[in-house]
């Protein structure tokens, strides 16, 4: 007769075999949960990082044309008097210039395009100092003029819509900032009598009276992350550029997370 220690050692029974497997497939469900829950917080996080990189860059390089707008340049000792600004600046190479997508506030559903015109600086031998550079990161050398045409188009190559930029009205078109949406831009324009450099309303550009008065610039952009499904549910939100309301995304463009970068810039060259 066996023993009863010899009996347990025989093995495990079908309901302890079920139990155990039963426990190893709630285990691995588990983990395979945690897996993907990771996966997709990991993939969120990174296409919110690279929006917001998108962000600080088109920032920083709106900001450093803008402020140039009007410069004007000198070779060697070479100086520029108010009458030469005038004739410089004058139509068509306006210091500051754009159009409206819709020619108005509220409706904001097409882009508008930005144009910022400067001098250059550099020796009297023609030579840039490389001190000033357009929006492509190009030297402009002394008295030569800098054109920076911004826009928004759909990268052909990516597929996708960027900030571009064209150094001139027939060049191509450069990604300055892919996954940029829209782009909207108001001039504000000083009107008080006697100048204090500071702006009394924000217009769009064909309800401007006096481009030589506006003195700073209000810029919303509309970023995207990079991929679809960066969300868990649908965007239903009808995002706001200076008051006009967008379309809410419908579809898988829906599933994108979208941010709104709203920026004042002043003009350094029309201020004391």
């Amino acid at each position: 007769m066996r023993s009863h220690q010899t009996r347990r050692s025989d093995g495990f029974t079908l309901v302890e075999l079920m139990v155990a497997v039963t426990i190893g497939l709630l285990l691995t469900v588990a983990v395979a949960q945690l897996f993907v829950g990771s996966r997709q917080s990991y993939a969120t996080t990174d296409d919110v990082a690279r929006m917001q990189e998108n962000m600080r860059f088109a920032h920083d390089v709106l900001s450093r044309t803008i402020r140039m707008a009007g410069y004007m340049g000198y070779a060697g000792g070479s100086t520029v008097t108010v009458e030469d600004v005038q004739g410089i600046f004058a139509p068509p190479s306006l210091a500051l210039d754009g159009t409206d997508g819709n020619a108005s506030i509220t409706n904001v559903t097409t882009p508008d395009t930005l144009i910022v015109r400067y001098q250059g600086t550099g020796d009297i031998a023609g030579n840039p100092d490389g001190a000033t550079l357009d929006c492509l990161g190009t030297p402009i050398g002394p008295l030569a003029m800098a054109t920076n045409i911004f826009s928004i188009v759909t990268d052909a190559a990516a597929n996708t819509a960027a900030l571009m930029c064209r150094t001139s009205p027939g060049g191509p078109d450069v990604v300055i900032v892919s996954d940029v949406e829209n782009m909207q831009v108001l001039y504000g324009e000083e009107t008080s009598v006697f100048p204090d450099f500071t702006a009394d309303r924000y217009l769009p550009r064909n309800m401007v009276t006096d481009i030589d008065r506006v003195v700073s610039l209000r810029i919303a952009l509309l970023f995207r992350t990079p991929n679809l499904n960066v969300r868990s549910n649908a965007d239903t939100t009808a995002y706001q550029l200076h008051g006009g309301t967008l379309p809410a995304k419908t579809g898988v463009e829906a599933t994108r997370i979208r941010r709104v970068l709203t920026m004042t810039i002043a003009l350094r060259n029309r201020s004391p």
